[in-house]
């Protein structure tokens, strides 16, 4: 978080007054989603479909052309999530976690918003 051009939203519940979310990013030509988590309570209501667009516009905002993320090939919950945001696998990194799973590579173009 203390990486420049990084940027951190996080979403509160504020009935609970407490973190439902958040999301961990940072600009550049191309933009990288460092992480994104949601507490299970949270899960299913948008909340993720909402900090991942923000993220994405304050990419673009910064002049992002592009953004790119790294998910777990096991992980078939995060991989359709991002596809459903129009994420594409673009590479494969064999052992790229500690407990040796592979990672599929994302990206996604940012089109200027009208």
């Amino acid at each position: 978080m203390r990486r420049r051009n990084s940027l951190t939203l996080v979403a509160t519940d504020e009935r609970e007054s407490k973190i439902a979310g958040f999301i961990v990013a940072y600009s550049g030509r191309t933009g990288h989603i460092i992480t994104i988590d949601v507490i299970a309570g949270a899960r299913r209501t948008g909340l993720g479909s909402r900090l991942l667009s923000a993220a994405e516009d304050r990419l673009r905002n910064a002049g992002s052309l592009a953004v790119g993320l790294e998910a777990a090939v096991d992980n078939a919950a995060a991989l359709s999530f991002y596809k459903r945001h129009g994420y594409s696998v673009v590479a494969t990194w064999p052992r790229y976690y500690s407990n040796g799973v592979d990672a599929l590579v994302l990206s996604k173009q940012l089109s200027s918003k009208s």
